[in-house]
């Protein structure tokens, strides 16, 4: 049991597990919040804070702080501007016949010392006394004087609680109070549509369906009493191939099952339409056999991110089940940082693993996130095959009442070196803590992460290439919010994009099955979309090792979620061919399509260093705006303008991925455009970028501007395509794939490593 935490070196919370409640309010006071009540996600609020003091009084320099965990993502707060956002006040109140005499100053830590409470509000006595029964009522977003509030996190919790602490002698080391709870924050209205099918069946299986409305945010937020209407789409042979159940609602997570029995092979998609409302969509490709192919594809995350259990919120159980019931994944670990985990949370863990495994349906694998610094290793995803009671610690930010002997190893040097030779496999991670691949166990890294909700790193996967590992590609979400495979950025306080995920090749959906082609690299990744997609060099899969003398034969299979764009082939970290696969939009009634598109990375790192700022306008001279159409936003916050005549305005960023605008333009040959945004500033003609794209790049990773003819809507949506790479040069060189749709959804293969002599 947990009896205080705190960094090495850094203020330690006391968490009193041997008082009751009853006495640690007595001792230290207690605190209420008002109004009490559900809020709904990303609503402005103004809440009041009273805190009653206990025996324990504060004089000067004696402090309280009020507390919430990393994930929050309320907005910041401030005490300057009354009018603003977030302003925030403090009174005192002592208790009857006494005179006010106690001053307060306030703080604001968005990033502060209480890990993983990092944000947090310090009100410290200046001058005076408080006092026994004296109370100290905060108000953050304080409406009174004509501003919005305080706005709420952006995602759904069933308890929403506040860390409350004092420290009487200003010693940074404080005492937990009983926490406020009973709030809590439930979805808004539905905004976006999501299904989800099951995509590799066989003739005569039932599976099930789910269909998935969002709210602003990306919260599941399906109506109670909703009943979506579902509609085959037969791509090939035309005819029914699926028959469709009774529509199953479930309350929680708020989603739609629907069972399918496959009744024909062929290739399909279903249409879904939300009655009352203007929400449509339609399913990933699914793909029905009559007899089981070699490998079956699924789809999981091994890098789902963490719960309490970590630096996240929600339960481990609410976890589990999210994955399972709203984001339709059929595999799965969880990931908390190591320094978080006590031995009662890691045997939590274990026993929750276990309680979700159910083979052939949704697969669990014990994991934890060992969370070095970087330049002691980095964060790296460590999965095991089977049950492990011992946990391999980079350090530990608690203290225990028994505390767990197992030696902690704080670099990754004697961590890997204890791993090396354990049933395990180890993802490379990107974002908070990037793995330093300095460090490598081959024997074990046999996978490197090329997206998450931190951003898009390819940066990352070419680094390992350059130095001649051989990895496997994955995505996963990394999410602290609850919401595993279905995660978003809220207005990116702590992430920038929308997850990844894993697609693996395996004989069955069993553990042996799914660790088997993980271990075989025979998986890929994607941006979030269960796009198919099939690699394969001199007739071997996505992760083989091979050995040729003649000219390797690269064949690729793509089954698309929107219409495709392009499809790259990669030589280590080189193109070497590409296949455009949309052609540009006509022009229609003297108006022009073009896109606008923005990509890159800021830095390496954690989210707030990839991310890059794009918020920006475009001005036409001598042209006129008609339509504009946003690509691939991810926040809740992004927004694209009404275009007035000949401007638009957007507010947007990006960590690695690609956005941008459809623009319809009536213009000519005199036409001009300004582009003007925080990385780059330019103008240009329409006309030239009618004839040929223009590309102005900026600093950064990877930063740059990409002008050119919009895509046409009607390209296809399956390829299947060869190249025999008769420029290969001898030696070791890997072979990879990218594909890009139009809607800016990204796939990318595991290599094929191949020797050639």
């Amino acid at each position: 049991m947990i009896i205080a935490s705190g960094q090495p070196g850094r203020p330690t919370i006391w968490h009193n597990i041997n008082l009751s409640p009853k006495e640690r309010r007595q001792l230290y006071g207690h605190a209420t919040c008002s109004p009490r009540r559900p809020f709904v996600a990303g609503e402005w609020v103004s809440l009041e804070f009273t805190f009653t003091i206990g025996k324990t009084e504060l004089g000067p320099g004696g402090q309280l702080a009020l507390a919430w965990s990393w994930p929050l993502d309320w907005t910041d707060l401030q005490f300057e501007d009354p009018g603003g956002d977030g302003f925030t006040t403090v009174v005192t109140r002592p208790t009857h016949g006494r005179a006010p005499v106690a001053e307060i100053g306030l703080r604001y830590f968005r990033q502060g010392p209480f890990d993983p409470w990092q944000h947090h509000l310090e009100l410290t006595v200046g001058r005076g006394q408080l006092a026994e029964g004296d109370k100290v009522i905060l108000t953050c977003g304080n409406r009174a004087y004509g501003g919005r509030g305080w706005r709420v996190p952006t995602f759904r919790l069933r308890n929403l609680e506040f860390m409350v602490l004092i420290d009487p002698d200003r010693s940074d080391s404080w005492h937990r109070l009983p926490p406020v709870e009973g709030l809590s924050i439930v979805p808004g209205p539905p905004e976006r549509l999501v299904v989800i099918a099951p995509d590799h069946g066989l003739v005569g299986e039932t599976r099930t369906l789910t269909i998935r409305a969002e709210d602003r945010w990306g919260n599941a937020s399906m109506p109670v009493h909703a009943r979506p209407k579902v509609r085959e789409l037969c791509e090939e042979p035309a005819g029914p191939l699926l028959e469709l159940g009774e529509a199953v609602v479930c309350a929680d997570p708020p989603v739609v099952h629907v069972p399918v029995r496959y009744k024909a092979s062929g290739l399909t998609r279903l249409e879904v339409h939300l009655p009352d409302s203007d929400l449509s969509t339609q399913s990933n490709p699914v793909r029905i056999a009559t007899e089981p192919p070699k490998w079956r594809r699924f789809w999981g995350d091994m890098h789902s991110g963490q719960s309490e259990v970590g630096c996240g919120v929600g339960s481990m159980a609410e976890h589990f089940t999210y994955a399972r019931d709203a984001a339709g994944l059929q595999f799965i670990t969880h990931q908390g940082n190591d320094h978080y985990v006590s031995r009662d949370l890691w045997d939590l863990t274990r026993t929750e693993t276990e309680n979700f495994h159910e083979p052939g349906r949704f697969i669990t694998f014990l994991g934890c996130e060992w969370s070095a610094p970087t330049s002691d290793g980095g964060d790296r995803n460590v999965f095991y095959r089977h049950d492990e009671p011992r946990l391999r610690r980079s350090g530990r930010f608690f203290q225990e009442d028994e505390p767990d002997p197992e030696p902690d190893l704080t670099t990754a040097e004697p961590f890997l070196e204890a791993m090396r030779h354990e049933p395990v496999l180890i993802n490379m991670h990107v974002g908070g803590r990037p793995t330093n691949l300095d460090w490598h166990a081959p024997e074990i890294e046999r996978l490197a992460e090329i997206h998450s909700t931190h951003g898009t790193s390819e940066w990352f996967i070419k680094d390992a290439l350059r130095r001649g590992y051989r990895v496997g590609i994955t995505a996963g979400t990394d999410g602290i919010t609850g919401r595993p495979g279905a995660c978003h950025p809220g207005w990116r306080n702590n992430r920038n994009v929308r997850n990844g995920l894993t697609a693996v090749y395996a004989e069955e959906l069993t553990r042996t099955g799914i660790w088997e082609a993980l271990s075989a690299r025979r998986c890929y990744a994607t941006s979030g979309e269960r796009i198919g997609l099939w690699f394969e060099v001199d007739g071997q899969p996505m992760g083989s090792l091979l050995t040729t003398a003649g000219d390797p034969l690269a064949t690729i299979e793509v089954e698309g979620t929107a219409p495709l764009e392009s499809i790259e082939l990669l030589r280590d970290d080189r193109q070497i061919c590409q296949w455009q696969l949309a052609g540009p939009s006509p022009a229609a009634n003297e108006r022009h399509r073009i896109r606008l598109l923005w990509q890159g990375t800021a830095q390496r790192g954690t989210a707030r260093a990839q991310r890059v700022n794009w918020d920006g306008s475009l001005h036409l001279d001598r042209g006129m705006l008609h339509a504009v159409e946003a690509v691939n936003f991810h926040g809740g916050e992004d927004r694209v303008d009404q275009p007035s005549g000949d401007r638009v305005a957007w507010r947007n960023a990006t960590a690695g991925n690609r956005a941008g605008l459809v623009l319809e333009i009536e213009g000519d040959e005199h036409t001009m455009c300004s582009f003007n945004a925080p990385p780059i500033r330019f103008s240009f003609p329409l006309a030239h970028v009618l004839k040929a794209p223009l590309v102005r790049e900026t600093e950064g990773l990877d930063c740059r501007v990409a002008i050119g003819p919009a895509p046409d809507n009607d390209a296809p949506t399956r390829a299947s395509l060869t190249f025999r790479d008769v420029d290969a040069p001898t030696g070791a060189q890997s072979y990879w794939v990218r594909v890009t749709q139009v809607d800016q959804a990204q796939a990318w293969s595991s290599p094929v490593y191949m020797s050639r002599i």
